[in-house]
């Protein structure tokens, strides 16, 4: 992207980036890092590969039917073994060799080729496996090698050469294989899987370039750090030769002079009312000529604040304590503004000086180095602890007005429409933000939005100029605005989402640093918009997830009210009417019809009870009311109110208890409801004369298992986690007979999790079901008032 993008085969390097040896490291030796650093995380991913592949490969020569004989499946899964036993040394002698020296190409071959071969003999489940009659087998190779391929394009992204030879081959056979099937389905298929590759190659050129700006933004900024640690250490060896220096300057005049002639920092001698007396030649390194430096007042070239703290400080200054430093801002200095670090030595005791000594250094580049990683950590610190979008920018500007003294920041933020939406000024004009607005109304169509909406920098520096228009001069007048550097903020797809602006109240032209400094604070503008913007995004689809969720509790809850009432009625007039308590109803069938009355309307009360249920489940509302409870009474009781039921079709319903039954931290209500939920599926789909079985029992970790058994109708395997999510329900003609809206099920684990308990079923289609609650031993209280694990 534009003022955004990093090449690896390319680093510009400022002046001072001189990270080894004081000699700028060649863009080779950064693209050979990358490219290392991208191949050792390729490596890392792919570290289970010699266990992976020979076990998936042992579980299909086991699990699928093959036309070919054993000796041929097995000779194809040996040879599997071989190569990736081979590639787990392979990658051992990676791993023990030395990262910084090995050749990083040659591994990166060497790689590709087994990667080549492994596949290739990979392939061969096609030929051993593929069969004409098998859709479901053909169906699943397909599938494994399409899995195969999207997983390694996201793991192997970051190198060409690797990810070809570990998608290409398997894509290629996949293609192939379904283009000569002449099965309409698989041709599709392979017709489908040639835009796919394609679409995946092109996401994973688009994370490679997403890794390569990574890797360099963290190489620039460690080389930094190590530019910063050398010129300090430099700036201290400086400042230890001008003490020195100093301490001639006392001893003899000509060894004073000889040195400080040949100082890298710039020496002035002035009288006690800071008239300059001497200058070193070092004065020419900051542009200043040290003749004409001579009869100035050294006060001059700084600020009113600056001069009055330090005539305050020399009138103070203690002669004990012979010289004290500043940091001074020396504004508009030969078209520049510069950064000194000044340090001021009283000598007006010394009758050879009886003035002051001041040691000049530019430290410009410093000031702006540390300027600029304070003011993006700053930045990033505040997207870290969520301030709004309008705060982080009024920090970037406030950063800019500081690495660029003088100036005046504005960010500009640019929605989907290309409209402006946030003008971040903190110290522009008021009213600035709704002049701008309606400038680019205006103009956003025109010459200046078009160059703005290009990407492209603009700097002008005559925006006083009547040539500009009449009334737009007259506003930067006002403003004391007459330059203007724009560096519009291009997000991660190259397009232009804002802009970031300095404005200045004199001409001044960008330098090298100033170019760099824009492109790098548009970056992070753009890291900022971006990631606000994603994070505003998740907010507002939660917000509507929570909404639809309040919507849908707020509905149930006044749906069964609304149903509850009538259905009440409709029970109670029933239950009357089946008693005849006000005299006979007439003929049979009307009892009948009163008996179908009142069971529907239970029926359907119960249904609106289970949604209720399930629902606040769900919302997190189901507030558990723990107590101690009889656990075996419990169990007694729901067995005795399920006894009408089960006699009814005869069944039997066995109770299996230990002989010393603890009692229960739990919540009586639910556990109620649990077991008789268990306990009327095992009637529901138990046949007549059958038998059902509860039981407890303490396991050896010190839980409680309880189970309900019984030898009904059975579940098939595919459905056992289908009948635990809500209105999962068997598919099944003998199962669909008995009705229900399969929510028991879903409810019950669900209140079992609440209690830290887990639920799972067991079941054999046509013999029985086994529904098994187990309950953590913490909550297990005994007669004796103590807590028993499991060695207990």
């Amino acid at each position: 992207m534009p003022g955004t993008s990093i090449n690896t085969e390319e680093w510009h390097k400022s002046p001072g980036d001189e990270p080894r040896g004081d000699r700028p490291e060649p863009a080779a030796g950064r693209n050979s890092a990358v490219r290392r650093e991208f191949y050792r995380t390729i490596m890392h991913s792919y570290r289970a590969l010699p266990i992976f592949f020979p076990a998936v490969s042992a579980a299909i020569a086991f699990s699928f039917v093959s036309a070919h004989p054993a000796i041929v499946v097995i000779a194809w899964w040996l040879a599997i073994v071989a190569i990736h036993i081979e590639y787990a040394f392979f990658q051992r002698r990676f791993f023990a060799s030395d990262g910084e020296t090995v050749d990083t190409e040659s591994w990166i071959r060497s790689t590709a080729i087994r990667y080549w071969l492994m596949n290739l003999i990979w392939l061969g489940m096609f030929p051993l496996f593929w069969n004409a009659g098998g859709e479901m087998q053909n169906f699943a190779i397909l599938m494994i090698f399409v899995v195969h391929v999207v997983m390694s394009s996201q793991t192997a992204f970051h190198i060409v050469s690797i990810l070809v030879s570990v998608t290409l081959p398997i894509m290629t056979a996949v293609i192939a294989v379904c283009a000569t099937s002449f099965e309409p389905a698989y041709v599709a298929l392979g017709l489908g899987c040639i835009p796919t590759y394609l679409y995946l190659l092109r996401i994973a050129q688009h994370q490679r370039t997403a890794a390569v700006e990574t890797l360099g933004l963290r190489f620039h900024n460690a080389d930094l750090i190590r530019d910063l640690g050398h010129a300090r250490d430099l700036s201290e060896a400086a400042r230890q030769r001008v003490e020195e220096a100093n301490d001639q300057l006392r001893r003899r005049e000509h060894h004073f002079r000889a040195l400080v002639e040949n100082a890298f920092d710039v020496v002035l001698v002035t009288d006690e009312k800071a008239i300059i007396q001497y200058a070193s030649p070092a004065a020419s390194k900051l542009g200043l000529s040290p003749d004409a430096l001579i009869g100035m007042n050294s006060l001059d070239f700084l600020t009113n604040e600056q001069k009055n703290e330090i005539v305050g400080d020399a009138a103070s200054l203690d002669r004990k304590i012979p010289a004290r430093s500043y940091e001074l801002v020396v504004p508009r200095y030969e078209g520049r503004t510069i950064w000194i670090e000044a340090t001021l030595t009283n000598l007006l005791d010394d009758e050879n000086v009886r003035g002051y000594v001041i040691n000049l250094r530019d430290i410009t580049e410093r000031k702006r180095a540390e300027t600029e990683q304070r003011n993006q950590f700053q930045v990033l610190q505040a997207l870290a602890t969520g301030e709004s979008l309008t705060d982080v920018m009024s920090r970037l500007a406030l950063g800019a007005e500081e690495a660029n003294p003088g100036a005046r920041a504005a960010v500009f933020l640019l929605d989907s429409e290309d409209d402006l939406v946030i003008c971040a000024a903190p110290h522009l004009p008021d009213g600035f933000d709704a002049w701008v607005s309606g400038f680019w109304a205006e103009h956003r169509t025109r010459g200046f939005g078009k160059l703005a909406l290009s990407g492209r920098k603009v700097v002008t520096t005559d925006l006083q100029d009547e040539r500009h228009g009449k009334d737009f001069s007259a506003y930067m007048r006002k403003a004391d605005i007459q330059t203007l550097w724009f560096q519009p903020i291009v997000s991660h797809n190259d397009r232009v989402i804002g802009a970031f602006a300095l404005y200045f109240p004199f001409a001044n032209e960008p330098g090298k640093w100033e170019d760099e400094y824009l492109l790098g604070i548009a970056h992070l503008s753009s890291i900022a918009i971006e990631r606000r913007r994603s994070e505003e995004n998740l907010r507002q689809a939660t917000e509507a997830a929570e909404l639809a969720n309040r919507a849908k509790t707020k509905f149930l809850a006044n749906m069964s009210h609304e149903l509850r009432t009538p259905l009440n009625a409709i029970i109670g007039f029933s239950e009357i009417m089946r008693q005849q308590m006000f005299g006979p109803l007439g003929a049979d069938r009307y009892r009948e019809y009163t008996n179908d009355i009142h069971d529907s309307g239970r029926h359907l009360l119960n249904v609106i009870d289970d949604i209720l249920d399930i629902s606040k489940i769900e919302a997190g509302r189901y507030a558990l009311e723990d107590e101690e409870i009889d656990l075996g009474s419990v169990l007694r009781w729901s067995v005795e109110m399920m006894r009408a039921r089960t006699l009814d079709k005869r069944q039997i319903v066995s109770l299996q208890l230990p002989d010393e039954m603890p009692h229960l931290r739990a919540d009586q209500r639910a556990m109620r409801q649990i077991m008789l939920n268990l306990l009327s599926n095992a009637a529901k789909f138990t046949p007549v004369d059958g038998r059902i079985i509860l039981s407890s029992a303490i396991t050896e970790t010190g839980d409680i298992c309880i189970s309900v058994s019984d030898d009904g109708i059975g579940i098939p395997p595919d459905k056992l986690e289908e009948v635990l999510e809500p209105f999962g329900q068997v598919d099944d003609t003998n199962a669909r007979q008995h009705g229900g809206t399969g929510l028991g099920l879903p409810i019950t684990k669900s209140l079992i999790e609440m209690h830290g308990g887990s639920f799972r079923i067991e079941s054999t289609l046509g013999e029985g079901t086994t529904a098994i609650m187990t309950l953590p031993g913490w909550r297990l209280t005994w007669k004796d008032g103590n807590e028993k694990t499991a060695a207990g």
